[in-house]
């Protein structure tokens, strides 16, 4: 095993910069403020015709809000907001054909509704508001749509934390412009 030596300046370095980030109230996910350290995720509505689908982007939320917001992820019922919505579209598509006809590629378009509610006050901070994904693969073995379906919920889960916890607070759902807010 070969052993890597720092000199003492890049150690200085080293100890200079863990100590600045971790000492200075540095983050590295978005926050939800002073006024709220909870999140929950409610198993969205499956307004679609596909099976099931609700459980993949639950799994997929709950990845993003993990990886993307400071807040402690909790159960619905005692969090101090939820993440509510519903599925409402879910299309496979066509691609390209070759001169012979045969199908070369093709992809998913998934649309889902999602809000931010805060649950002491009964009030809709955000939304409800839309996201998309359509994301295409080229058909080269049986697990091309399975793989571009769960890209898909990844990429609408991702956009949902990034546009639910970064958005303005909706003044016209009765939220308080002085109340609590999320930044």
């Amino acid at each position: 095993m070969r052993r890597t030596t720092r000199s003492p300046i890049q150690a200085l370095w080293l100890a200079w910069l863990v100590t600045g980030l971790t000492g200075c109230g540095y983050t590295t996910g978005l926050t939800l403020g002073p006024d709220y350290h909870s999140v929950g995720l409610e198993i969205f509505g499956n307004d679609t015709p596909e099976p099931d689908l609700e459980l993949g982007l639950h799994r997929a939320l709950t990845r993003a809000t993990r990886n993307m917001l400071d807040a402690r992820l909790v159960d619905p019922t005692q969090s101090q907001l939820v993440v509510r919505g519903r599925l409402i579209r879910f299309q496979r598509r066509a691609g390209l054909r070759s001169a012979d006809n045969v199908w070369m590629e093709g992809g998913v378009w998934i649309t889902a509704e999602a809000e931010l509610v805060d649950l002491r006050r009964d009030v809709t901070l955000v939304g409800p508001l839309r996201a998309e994904a359509n994301v295409g693969y080229t058909r080269t073995n049986r697990e091309a749509e399975p793989d571009t379906r769960r890209r898909a919920l990844t990429n609408l889960a991702e956009r949902l934390v990034l546009d639910l916890f970064t958005g303005p607070i909706n003044a016209a759902s009765g939220s308080d412009p002085e109340g609590a807010t999320i930044n």
